[in-house]
């Protein structure tokens, strides 16, 4: 299982040896949820080439149109927090 850190600029994640850092945990969601788009599109794809899968598959390309439809909604989540972090900084001065 691997160790998760998180701090306020970044999240850690220590898998064996190796460590990975992202600069906002959104990032990383964003970053998982792509690859499940591109693994759940393959998959349905390889299994419309068979008439006794072709069910399944488009139950893949529906999930995976599901997840495309979150990509906006993730991206506002992390645009509100970088915002509320720029109201919160010193330097902030409203138009």
């Amino acid at each position: 299982m691997p160790d998760i850190w998180d701090s306020k600029d970044q999240l850690e994640v220590k898998v064996g040896r190796f460590r990975l850092y992202f600069k906002k945990r959104y990032k990383l969601i964003t970053t998982v949820n792509d690859l499940l788009i591109g693994m759940l599109f393959v998959a349905g794809s390889c299994l419309n080439f068979y008439s006794a899968t072709e069910t399944f598959g488009n139950v893949l390309y529906l999930c995976g149109s599901l997840f495309l439809v979150g990509r906006p909604g993730l991206r506002i989540m992390h645009d509100a927090s970088l915002r509320k972090e720029m109201k919160d900084s010193d330097n902030y001065t409203p138009n």
